[in-house]
């Protein structure tokens, strides 16, 4: 009889294996397939990629890496130098480095010393994005050849820059026969920002499909005993075990013993049940065990003999209870703990002795030189084990170069948490300074610095404070000054009081004629056109473009560039091409602080001007930029607000709330956050949901009351509270709210005119004619910007014409604004008013034409409550908007929609596009696409021959 346990037999997952099989079908034909496999711990996510592996065997190159689990932070890129060792390991060297040539190999040299000698980092600003490229260039060289399928697991325990990569391969590698399966642990998403990011993005990319696995069903733990047992359980065993492992296939594992027995003395801590099979091995494996527990996921074989100090045939026996018990899984050059939760558990089960000896064995073992098995930065490793073994100053080295390293790959989580433990071993080293080059207050700011582009204020700020209480502000104005942007920023972010008199005074310590001065000017103009400063903005703009040229220096010049015309955006002056032009300059120049500036301004300026289709074209490749220089969590929700807000404006709801979940998922800083609370609110708006727009406006109420915003914010919460009180049928709170709002515009001097719309559709829906007469007159004095702008203010002056009984004219003009701008939504409700007008002044079959558009266009685009109400007032008129009774339209013949019958009609009357789209409220582009639907259905050549059609079958009134 066996006195071990088979492996598992694989069960259940069916389901998951043919999407898996058919999305490799996509991959074998030219198109990239992505998995996300999410399961609980134990709950065999590895088990489903190893059985997928070998259904493809012969099919597909597969790579598999891993996420290294650490307690502070990641190992960065440990997936990715897996994958890599993987490829050297099946190619050899010198094929590996052929796929991306000389300069290419010295990139991945970084992660993998089998690349070779590494490039020279002069340029920090762009050494991240030449990666990444390079290892795209890697994949689609391995893809040309047959199909790939790249395994990323654990990707809970991976750091920021491994998430940035793959979020960047996910939007970069299309139209590639490529497959990337990604594995997580969906319990750990709560608690890790740079997971939740993740899986939001590429959750939401073209292709990826998301596996969830479900526990195990009875029947699937009965096949998973029998390949475990070697024979089929007895139903009993089936029941209990299916009882108490709760269908997770790890516990199931656990539960049985090689005799197919329960083990009865089933102890209630997960720790004690996952050590019962290691506790129950002989005293040197366990011992053994205890070494590879710090080891990582996986260790070679040699390095175990080194750090182990045993022979290999001595080895090999220590090693086979474990593997013969399923503690541990061997494979060509190594091993591995069968389960993270077994590995965590005898990690746990050490004393503080048994960590300082196997930590110092391994920085030992370190020091001679990188070794596969580490497969990161060798620097990270070897800072991480001699932290400990208790010996500082080793550490304190080593965690300074990969500070440093993690620094030049935009890696800003990783670099801060190196400079973390530089921080935490500093007391404990002597001849610190001497040791790294900086004193104790340089490392606070580099940490400070690493915590603002990480959008870690809370932690940034505790670095800028302690570093402000070491420096000498009478001997060093530089450092004080630096220091004090930096505090600037983050309080910025954080919308906490005090920025512009940090500003203010890092300026006045800043020297003339630097770098740092440049900085500071720049930042302190853009903080002033977020208050609405601008007078004072543009004085600070100005020195800047002087100081740019002082300092011949092609950065701030473009910087200086960005603040005008950012400033004449303000005053209704748009130059979308000039910022096009410092978008290319900086990325030409790699400038990636800049470029990832340019483009939020750019996309500001479309968004204003109501070019939704351009916006929504460059929009996403603008925020990959920031993901690709690791500002995504910085600035990611600033810049994907004007493009939530594109997507919303043309009508395309669904994919506006994945792009608003995306931002959320980002889990910005307050100021991020109040773009996407204002997103969530709009698109809530045209939905109709009122309890969602509460909502919103309960989480912006909750945000810091920082002056950054403070404005705007008010606006938002007046606007917020007026909609959702009104479609709540609360209209004697709306009511209240709108004079307050009326208030705000007194208090402010200015106008909001999305407010302003809203309090005053509001303000005659309550009959508040005065309140309203007041509105109108500030519409009609207030300066419009921009398209957008004018739009409102004509649907602001038509409504007030509802005061005393609504003009037809106005509502059209307002219809043809917005159908202008191509924003379906205000442009239904225009012609609900524009229907209900017509229909008053005996205008039926105008009315019944508007009342039929604006629903269609409400219905289009997801807004049933706007598309509800227009049905209703229609109803109320007696026109039946779906066979054409009264007025209403009569049903399209010829397999034409109802919107091309409408076009065929006016064609027919010999109307040109643009008149047609002036009837129809649509662009003169949209008429001729249908122009082209209609002569295509019906067979003709030509417009006068769909008239003759149209009139030869009375299928259009010949009047």
């Amino acid at each position: 009889m066996s006195t071990s346990l088979r492996r598992s037999r694989f069960s259940g997952r069916a389901v998951e294996l043919d999407s898996m099989e058919s999305a490799f079908r996509d991959v074998s034909g030219g198109r990239q397939r992505s998995f996300l496999l999410g399961t609980e711990a134990g709950g065999g996510k590895t088990r489903l990629v190893e059985e997928f592996a070998n259904r493809l065997s012969g099919r597909a190159l597969i790579l598999k890496g891993g996420c290294i689990e650490q307690r502070e932070s990641a190992l960065p890129y440990a997936p990715v130098t897996a994958v890599l060792h993987e490829l050297v390991q099946l190619r050899g060297g010198p094929a590996a480095k052929s796929l991306v040539g000389a300069e290419g190999a010295r990139e991945l040299a970084w992660l993998l010393p089998e690349f070779g000698e590494t490039s020279q980092r002069f340029d920090a600003g762009i050494a991240r994005a030449r990666l990444f490229e390079v290892l795209r260039k890697l994949f689609e060289e391995l893809a040309r050849e047959m199909p790939l399928v790249v395994v990323i697991e654990d990707i809970h325990w991976a750091d920021q820059a491994t998430c940035d990569l793959l979020r960047f391969l996910a939007t970069r590698l299309k139209k590639i026969r490529i497959m990337l399966i990604v594995t997580y642990r969906p319990e750990e998403t709560s608690a890790t920002n740079a997971l939740r990011t993740t899986i939001a993005d590429l959750s939401l990319s073209e292709g990826v499909e998301v596996l969830t696995l479900p526990r195990l069903q009875r029947a699937e733990i009965a096949v998973q005993l029998e390949g475990l047992l070697g024979h089929p359980p007895t139903p009993a065993i089936i029941n209990e075990v299916h009882a108490r492992c709760c269908g997770i296939p790890l516990f199931t594992e656990a539960l049985v013993d090689a005799g197919g027995s329960l083990r009865k003395d089933f102890p209630g801590s997960l720790n004690d049940y996952l050590l019962r099979s290691v506790r129950d091995m002989p005293a040197p494996t366990a011992k053994l065990l205890k070494v590879m527990a710090l080891g990582g996921p996986h260790i070679t074989h040699a390095l175990l003999r080194s750090v182990a100090d045993k022979a290999d045939l001595e080895l090999a026996e220590l090693l086979r209870p474990a593997i013969l018990a399923g503690i541990l899984v061997p494979d060509d050059d190594g091993y591995a703990f069968r389960h993270a939760l077994i590995q965590e558990a005898v990690r746990g089960d050490l004393i503080a002795a048994e960590k300082v000896a196997i930590h110092r064995a391994y920085a030992e073992m370190l020091e001679r030189g990188p070794v596969p098995s580490y497969r990161v930065w060798h620097s990270v490793a070897l800072a991480r084990h001699w932290r400990g073994a208790g010996q500082a100053e080793n550490c304190l080295r080593w965690a300074w170069q990969s500070a440093t390293e993690a620094a030049a790959t935009f890696a800003y989580a990783d670099q801060m948490e190196m400079l973390k433990l530089v921080l935490a071993v500093w007391p404990e080293v002597d001849d610190a300074i001497e040791m790294i080059g900086a004193d104790h207050c340089r490392v606070l700011e580099l940490a400070a610095d690493a915590a603002c582009w990480a959008a870690e204020a809370e932690q940034g700020l505790a670095f800028v404070e302690r570093a402000l209480a070491e420096v000498d502000a009478d001997r060093d104005n530089e450092q004080l000054a630096a220091l004090l942007l930096q505090r600037a920023v983050m309080r910025q972010h954080a919308l906490i009081p005090g920025e512009i008199a940090d500003l203010e005074r890092a300026l006045d310590h800043a020297p003339d004629s630097t770098r740092l001065r440049a900085d500071g000017l720049g930042q302190f103009s853009r903080a002033l056109i977020w208050r609405g400063e601008f007078d004072r903005a543009r004085r600070l703009g100005d020195e800047l473009k002087d100081l740019s040229e002082r300092l011949d220096d092609e950065e701030y010049r473009m910087e200086a560039l960005i603040v005008a015309k950012s400033l004449d955006m303000a005053s209704g002056s748009y130059h979308i091409d000039a910022l096009w032009s410092v978008v290319a300059r900086a990325r030409q120049a790699a400038i990636g602080r800049v470029e990832v500036l340019a483009g939020a301004a750019l996309l500001q300026a479309l968004l204003e001007t109501g070019k939704y289709a351009q916006l929504i074209e460059v929009g996403p490749a603008i925020f990959a930029r920031t993901v690709e220089f690791g500002q995504a969590r910085y600035i990611g929700a600033i810049v994907g607000s004007p493009l939530c807000r594109a997507l919303l404006a043309l009508g395309r709801v669904s994919e506006a709330i994945e792009t608003c979940e995306r931002m959320a998922a980002l889990d910005p800083l307050p100021l991020g956050l109040v773009h996407v609370l204002e997103c969530q609110a709009e698109i809530a708006l045209v939905l109709g949901n009122s309890d969602r727009i509460a909502v919103a406006a309960r989480s912006l109420r909750s945000l810091p009351p920082g002056p950054q915003v403070a404005s705007r914010v008010a606006a938002d919460l007046l606007r917020f509270g007026i909609e959702s009180r009104a479609l709540a049928g609360d209209m004697d709170q709306s009511a209240i709210l709108v004079r307050s709002a009326l208030t705000h515009f007194e208090k402010q001097g200015g106008v909001s005119w999305p407010l302003l719309a809203s309090a005053m559709r509001v303000a005659v829906d309550t009959n508040q004619k005065d309140v309203a007469r007041q509105f109108a007159d500030l519409a009609a004095r207030s300066q419009c910007r921009n398209a957008v702008e004018e739009a409102e203010r004509l649907g602001i002056l038509a409504e007030m014409s509802r005061s005393t009984g609504s003009d037809l004219g106005a509502w059209e003009l307002a219809a043809q604004s917005w159908a202008d701008l191509s924003q379906p939504f205000r442009q239904a409700y225009a012609l609900m008013q524009a229907g209900g007008a017509a229909v008053t002044a005996g205008k039926r079959a105008k009315g019944a034409g508007h009342f039929r558009r604006g629903a269609d266009l409400a219905h289009s685009i997801g807004a049933p409550l706007l598309g509800n109400q227009i049905e209703t007032l229609a109803e109320k008129a007696r026109i039946d908007l779906r066979d054409g009774k009264e007025g209403g339209m009569p049903k399209a013949p010829l397999g034409l929609t109802d919107r091309e019958f409408e076009v065929l009609r006016l064609l027919a009357a010999g109307q040109s596009n643009r008149e047609i789209a002036v009837n129809l409220f649509i662009s003169s582009k949209t008429a001729s696409v249908h122009v082209s639907n209609i002569l295509s259905k019906l067979s003709v050549p030509s417009r006068g021959a769909a008239a003759a059609m149209a009139h030869r079958l009375r299928i259009v009134d010949p009047a």
